[in-house]
């Protein structure tokens, strides 16, 4: 049974009359700034939002334009990447009466809060990266992620208001790109870095309520006058310094408290109900509701509810995330959809694990409810088990940017520095996968593959599709020699100067090896061997077996 392709199949035949929308946006770039308000000195800058650009004193904030629905929960996951030195930059929830325009206070103020200009933006709640200490506003290191409200006031850049704070193992503002997920639960408000699976800083919060301040003292609700607020991003600059903040893309997605029908109603009345589906090992969690990446794998399994050893089902979704207005009476319980257009995925019986492999894309979001027989001595008992909304994030398209070595001999470790990378990414060199050994979002590492081609190709590829590229295992080039005559007794430090040399790189003088005593990327130092007088060819062969020469002359 191809089940991948009976979901693709599935989800053409629900009717999209069911189906919810959710509230979410993506900028995988911001080659287009649509959709956005710009203010003080944000502006784009190629594919990237640049909130200060290279001049000293500017501050500069970036709103989506639209007010989105806050206060019943949200994820965001955003890219960026600071200068060194720069003063750091914010992620800001604001329902001040500026709007989309706010903007405020420069240098320490961070463009959210009072600076030197006291301009602070009222009703904002920021996740502040702050990159340098300055005893006056109490902060801990030049490396923290804090949280700051002050309720409907005007906001503090003073860690005297922070409501969690933390110091990342990594340092956020070294010319890296780094990635920050926001989630918050009503109650919650967790900050993750890097891509880590436990939060960083998780702290007591509400937009009703307000938090406690690490201080002691508390603070209260934003007074939100709707459910929804602006989000963006506040940045500035010191007095006298030439650095830039700049987001290289961004995600949202507002949630909605979910329906009393997602915890189904298998075994209601004596212990349950029961979760007995899950998505990748979870239920959805607060939400009910699980995010993957456009066409990254997902795996649906099923258990038995307790006291049964297996359980016969049928598997139903809908597209779109099923809501209050898509409950549907059955004579099961409370649907979380019509059951329109069963679809049977094989006869499944729990328990039983349904994956879906990477590059599949549904086309919608998809919310997955079953009917389940689930009392082996009343085999005339259905019922509806817990249901989970899946949704889908635009993921921004992996980078390359360094690769060490980029030479080496078969079976060495290789490691491919960049940002976006998928836990799924395959990694072609010259067409031809190769095993990965480990991957983070901004690091992959492969084992050196035998026979790869000079000059070949090494791609990473997400599981959407995208990716990136750069020429790998190169052929070297000399640009210029240094010591290229010398004794026939050899001796002589031979010197070459270039590009695509590696550690290990190799060197023969007339046929015979030569003493390599440093081989980096573009220097290679060799002693001569003894030799006859006259011209002899200099071979330089690289780890990967690619080759350049040049002449070195024995008096």
């Amino acid at each position: 049974m191809n089940v991948a392709s009976r979901l693709v199949g599935l989800a053409a035949l629900l009717l999209p009359a069911s189906a919810a929308t959710a509230q979410l946006f993506s900028y995988p770039n911001f080659t287009s700034t649509a959709g956005l308000t710009l203010n003080g000195s944000a502006a784009q800058s190629g594919a990237n939002l640049r909130l200060t650009n290279n001049a000293g004193s500017t501050v500069g904030s970036a709103w989506f334009t639209t007010p989105v629905k806050v206060t019943e929960g949200f994820e965001t996951e955003f890219t960026f990447l600071t200068s060194t030195g720069v003063e750091g930059l914010a992620f800001v929830v604001q329902g001040s009466p500026a709007g989309a325009l706010a903007l405020g206070g420069n240098l320490w103020g961070l463009g959210y809060g009072f600076g030197n200009n006291s301009a602070p933006i009222a009703r904002s709640f920021a996740v502040e990266i702050d990159a340098v200490q300055q005893g006056f506003l109490n902060d801990t290191s030049a490396n923290e992620v804090s949280l700051h409200t002050v309720g409907a006031l005007g906001n503090s850049e003073n860690e005297g208001v922070s409501i969690g704070r933390a110091t990342p193992v990594g340092d956020l503002s070294n010319n890296q790109v780094h990635t920050l997920r926001v989630r918050y639960v009503p109650g919650v408000i967790e900050v993750f870095v890097d891509g880590a699976a436990t939060p960083l800083v998780s702290a007591p919060f509400s937009f009703e309520n307000g938090g406690t301040q690490l201080s002691g003292g508390s603070t209260g609700g934003l007074g939100l006058p709707t459910s929804s607020a602006w989000v963006g991003f506040t940045s500035a600059t010191p007095t006298a310094a030439s650095q830039f903040a700049e987001i290289r893309s961004w995600s949202w997605v507002s949630y909605s408290l979910p329906d009393a029908c997602y915890v189904g109603n298998v075994r209601i009345g004596s212990g349950g109900p029961f979760d007995v589906m899950q998505i990748d090992g979870t239920n959805g969690g607060f939400f009910r509701t699980a995010t993957r990446a456009f066409a990254d794998p997902f795996t649906l399994s099923f258990t038995p509810p307790p006291g049964e050893t297996t359980a016969p089902f049928l598997l139903l979704a809908t597209l779109g995330i099923a809501d209050a207005a898509t409950v549907t009476p059955t004579p099961w319980g409370q649907a979380c959809f019509p059951l329109l257009f069963p679809i049977d995925l094989g006869g499944l019986v729990a328990p039983v694990s349904v994956p879906v492999p990477p590059g599949i894309f549904l086309p919608s979001e998809m919310t997955f409810q079953a009917l389940m027989a689930t009392d082996s001595a009343n085999p005339n008992l259905i019922e509806l088990t817990n249901a989970i909304g899946l949704r889908f994030a635009l993921a921004p398209s992996p980078q390359l940017t360094t690769v060490t070595p980029n030479s080496a001999v078969p079976g060495n470790t290789i490691t491919a520095n960049g940002s976006a990378f998928s836990p799924f990414a395959q990694v072609t060199v010259g067409g031809t996968p190769v095993t990965v050994l480990a991957v983070t979002p901004t690091q992959i590492q492969f084992a050196m593959p035998a026979g790869a081609s000079c000059d070949t190709t090494l791609r990473v590829t997400n599981p959407d599709g995208a990716f990136a590229q750069r020429v790998f295992n190169p052929t070297p080039v000399i640009t210029s020699q240094v010591n290229t005559t010398g004794p026939s007794a050899g001796g002589t430090s031979f010197i070459a100067i270039g590009t695509g040399f590696a550690a290990g790189t190799t060197v023969t003088i007339g046929g015979v090896a030569a003493n390599v005593t440093s081989a980096s990327a573009t220097v290679i130092v060799a002693i001569t061997p003894p030799g006859t007088p006259g011209p002899k060819p200099i071979v330089i062969t690289t780890p990967g077996g690619c080759t350049v020469t040049s002449t070195f002359t024995y008096l």
